[in-house]
This record gives structure tokens, sequence and C-alpha cells, in this order.
């Protein structure tokens, strides 16, 4: 099972088993089980990184055999991306249908700039495994670049193309527009000395925030600019 392949199923599962009936344990849908496990790995990795994660361990965590995590997802590059994919909505969420907020709020809310304290951490914490294992690992690399920011910019993209299309912003090419904002609010994540650095979350807004400015400075149509 390739890493897509494990990702498309998980989007569309099948539909939940009637309940059992007698005794026994009652069957869990694959849907219930795959996010179970994806909570139990997300712990695992973080705690102990890529190398020292095996399936046992996260089988272990999530109460689950060894068997049933490979049959959900292949194995563990799978199961990493499966975990970039399901909490990419604390890096960036754009709502897919009309928004009509004012576009300072809603990019301060599809750039996540909202996060309570606990979600903050969650982010850090995710992010700077990913920035300590992706550049040793090729394979890993392409995984959470498809399923992270590669997916980031789709979604993005759209998001600005339906502005434009009600006249709210104008811009030529949405996915060129999308891949500029997200280096300028991205800019602030890289390495010192001590490994990863990650702003906190007053440096993170206040940079958000001079971001979008200047962005929509450059994107809103002459007329309204007055």
């Amino acid at each position: 099972m390739t890493v897509d392949e494990s990702l498309t199923r998980s989007k569309t599962p099948p539909p939940a088993a009637a309940p059992a009936r007698g005794r026994g344990r009652p069957k869990v849908d694959d849907a219930t089980q795959r996010a179970r496990i994806v909570a139990a790995a997300r712990d695992v990795f973080l705690a102990g990184g890529y190398d020292a994660t095996t399936m046992d361990a996260v089988a272990h965590r999530a109460g689950v055999s060894k068997k049933t995590v490979y049959q959900l997802f292949g194995g563990k590059d799978a199961l990493f991306a499966a975990i970039v994919a399901a909490h990419r909505d604390l890096m960036l969420n754009a709502p897919e249908g009309d928004d009509d907020r004012p576009l300072e709020v809603a990019l301060a809310s599809i750039f996540r700039l909202d996060l309570d304290a606990d979600s903050e951490r969650d982010r850090n914490a995710l992010l700077r495994l990913m920035m300590l294992e992706a550049p040793h690992r090729p394979e890993l690399a392409r995984v959470v670049f498809r399923h992270g920011p590669e997916e980031s910019k789709a979604i993005l993209a759209r998001w600005l193309a339906r502005q434009a299309e009600r006249g709210r912003i104008a811009i030529d090419d949405p996915e060129r527009t999308a891949s500029l904002l997200l280096h300028m609010v991205f800019a602030p994540l890289g390495f010192d000395e001590d490994g990863p650095r990650l702003p906190g979350p007053d440096e993170r807004r206040a940079h958000a925030t001079a971001a979008f400015s200047i962005f929509l400075n450059g994107v809103v149509p002459p007329r309204t600019r007055d």
C-alpha cells in the first residue's frame, strides 16, 4: 500500500458496520481505528523521534494489534503522512465556501493566529519533528512536502481564487500568489545553532500581521484603496 493509497482510504471510510449482536467486543469501524492510531502515533513520534518509533509501540499506545496498524497504514512513512495530514489545520485552515470576513481577519484565521496555548504547543512540536526528521530522509521529506506545504498551498490558492473571482483582490496566478504568501508568513521558521527555530506566539502573530499588511497593499484593487 502506498502513502497516497493509505491517505485516500482515510478520506473515504466504508459505511459503519451494523451493531454486533451477542457477546464479545463490538466492532470498531476503520475511520475510528485510524483516528485512534494517528493520535497514538503522534504521541509516540513526538516522544522518541522517527527512528525510535516502532509499529509495536504505536499499536500498544493505540490499544490495537500491530496487524491492524499495518492493514490501515501499510508502513511508518504512511503513518507519518497521516499525522501530517490530520494536523494540517494547525498550520493553515481556509474555508471552502464564501468568505465575507474582512481580508485581514480572514487571513489571521486561515494562518491560525487564533490558536490557544495547547494547540500552539502541538503545532510547534509537530513542526519541530518534521524539521528535524525530513532533511535526513528523502522519502519522508517528499511525504511531508506533499501532504503539508503542497496541500496547504493548494487550499490557499483556491481561497485566493475565490476572492479574486468576487473582485476582492486582483491577482493573475492564485498558485504563485499562494506560494508567495506562504513564504512571507512562514519566513521566521528556520535553524540556528541549537536546531529548529520556531517563533513564539507573539512573534509569530506580529510577523504574520505585518506580512498580511504588505500582501494586501499589493493585491487590493486600486479602486478600493482609498
